[in-house]
This record gives C-alpha cells, structure tokens and sequence, in this order.
C-alpha cells in the first residue's frame, strides 16, 4: 500500500467573536442552560459587533422560551448584505435541543 505523509496542525482562533460557528454553539449553549433568549441575542450582537465586525444577524427560529406556537426572532447590528459577494460574509447554523424541542441559531457576520 502507499504511504501518504500527512500533516495536521492544529491553530487557535485568533478572535473567536468573529467565527460564525463558534458563536452560534455560543448562543445555542446558552439557550440551553435557559438563559432569557432576548439577553443572549443582544449581549452576543454586542460582543460581535466589540470585535470589529461590520455587522452581525442573529435568527433563532422554533418553539422559543418553551412557547406552543414556534416563531422567529432577529436581531441584527451594523450591515449584512447577502446579496452580493464583494463582503466577506461568514454564516453557520446550529440546532439547540431544549426540553421543549429544538430551536434553530443562525449567525451571519460580516468581517
């Protein structure tokens, strides 16, 4: 068999505030610990928006707070265009499995 010479290295996250994954597990984390989901959105667009970015959008969508009737809610700060691709743009999704049921986090944050 062939031998392939494969190197992994391993580098932290210069600004983690600044990764649409690692903030998105953030806020997903969060929910489930049942911290007050309008808090987590807003100290978490600020912590963003503190690192340099030009704009940050955060949806949750689902049965938010443990409510019957799932909904969406949105905050967002600064700019997000998603309509073209001279910005550069980072998105990630994340599912938080709460007691009541899942409650979809989606990030976009515009470096």
């Amino acid at each position: 068999a062939e031998k392939f010479d494969l190197r992994v290295e391993v580098e932290p996250v210069k600004e983690p505030n600044l990764d649409a994954n690692l903030v998105a597990k953030n806020v997903a984390e969060q929910l489930i610990r049942r911290l007050p989901q309008k808090r987590v959105m807003a100290s978490t667009a600020e912590k963003v928006m503190a690192s340099g970015a030009k704009g940050v959008r955060i949806v949750l969508s689902g049965r938010i707070g443990g409510a019957e009737i799932s909904r969406r809610e949105k905050i967002q700060k600064g700019t997000v265009p998603l309509s073209t691709i001279r910005e550069n743009v980072n998105y990630a999704s994340f599912p938080a499995l709460t007691k009541k049921g899942y409650i979809g986090v989606k990030v976009w944050i515009n470096k």
